[in-house]
């Protein structure tokens, strides 16, 4: 009798899971010309559903395992649509990109049977929500000339976001039409939590607009508060400046003039940022390093780097930046950078013998 409850129970278990999981979205493995061949046959016609993916992309895994198997989501998905995926550093998706002009992952992209782009979808969202922002899409006044044709007969904050964000989930800057709103919208509108959201997480850092508005810090800080404000800020740079100081902007297409980063860690600084937060110097250490001014980088390390927190894993990501700047230094820059990291051993091991005196106490 056990034993059969047991595998009753792994029965409902297994039939509520494929009633949930097991009718999802259809992928079909085709070319993009054998699915606009199929999404145009008279007898069937239906519009194309590309999934537009990359192997590292986070959200792009969840919304594949987690949400498209969802019976749900075949439901409304499989009778309307061709669905296709394609991984877009690879194979065909590398051509798909260039003429899509995808650039931000997930992007999910409603095509015509002739393969002409009706709308997209950009970032991952619930089951239930998904489908409600492609049925959004599918509609002719939230496509990208519906939002534009909006915008000209009234241009204003309501029909001027919408619209700027469409522009910038398509990889097209933002930038005139926000600052059009800036320059023109009352106070209450242009630092508005959405209207700045939108321009400080588009607007390219550095760029005549970013200028125009970081003239208006005060307002920004009284409008979200300082620290929003500068975290905002910082984070728009920071990611890159990772990349500058280790010096892989090749592999990852993440390309500054010196001039640039000298114009970011300056900005930056102004700030006021904790400077005992490890991550807080990477502006400065990514100037050194496109600078090639190893002696300033070492001395800076010297300076502040070695009295930082030994217990944060930024410091340590520091710390192997100035490491891996040894292979191009001259004897007497390795003595040095050697010298940093026998007196850093010298802290750690300090640090170390405080707990043991520490544990030696517990009894």
């Amino acid at each position: 009798m056990r034993l059969f409850l047991i595998s009753a129970y792994i029965g409902l278990i297994t039939l509520c899971h494929t009633a949930t999981f097991g009718q999802g979205i259809k992928f079909e493995e085709l070319t993009m010309r054998a699915a606009m061949a199929k999404a145009s046959d008279p007898a069937s016609p239906k519009l194309i559903f590309m999934d537009c993916y990359t192997s590292w992309c986070i959200p792009c895994i969840e919304m594949a395992k987690m949400e498209f198997p969802k019976k749900v989501m075949g439901d409304y998905f499989n009778p309307k649509f061709v669905s296709v995926k394609f991984d877009m550093e690879k194979g065909e998706g590398k051509e798909l990109a260039k003429k899509y002009n995808v650039s931000a992952y997930p992007t999910f992209l409603i095509l015509s049977a002739s393969g002409q782009e009706i709308n997209r979808v950009v970032g991952k969202a619930g089951a239930e929500d998904f489908i409600e922002k492609v049925k959004a899409a599918l509609d002719p006044k939230n496509s990208l000339a519906g939002l534009k044709a909006a915008y000209e007969a009234k241009k204003d904050l309501t029909n001027g976001l919408p619209y700027a964000k469409a522009l910038y989930q398509n990889s097209k800057d933002p930038s005139p039409v926000l600052e059009e709103i800036f320059d023109h919208a009352e106070e209450y509108e242009r630092f508005s939590v959405d209207f700045l959201e939108m321009a400080l997480g588009t607007v390219k850092f550095g760029s005549p607009f970013f200028r125009k508005i970081m003239l208006e810090k005060q307002h920004l800080d009284l409008a979200m508060g300082t620290e929003v404000i500068n975290r905002i800020l910082f984070d728009k740079v920071r990611k890159d400046m990772y990349i500058i100081a280790y010096e892989n902007g090749a592999r990852y297409n993440v390309f500054f003039t010196p001039k640039e980063v000298e114009d970011i860690a300056y900005t930056i600084s102004l700030l006021k940022l904790d400077p005992q937060e490890p991550e807080n110097h990477i502006c400065r250490i990514a100037l050194f390093v496109v600078n090639k001014d190893l002696d300033g980088m070492i001395a800076y390390y010297k300076r502040y780097i070695q009295q930082l927190p030994t217990n944060t894993v930024f410091k340590g990501i520091l710390e192997d930046v100035l490491f891996k700047q040894t292979p191009k230094a001259t004897e007497a820059q390795k003595a040095a950078i050697k010298d940093y990291f026998k007196s850093a051993s010298e802290s750690y091991g300090k640090t170390a013998r405080q707990y043991d005196a520490i544990t030696e106490k517990i009894k």
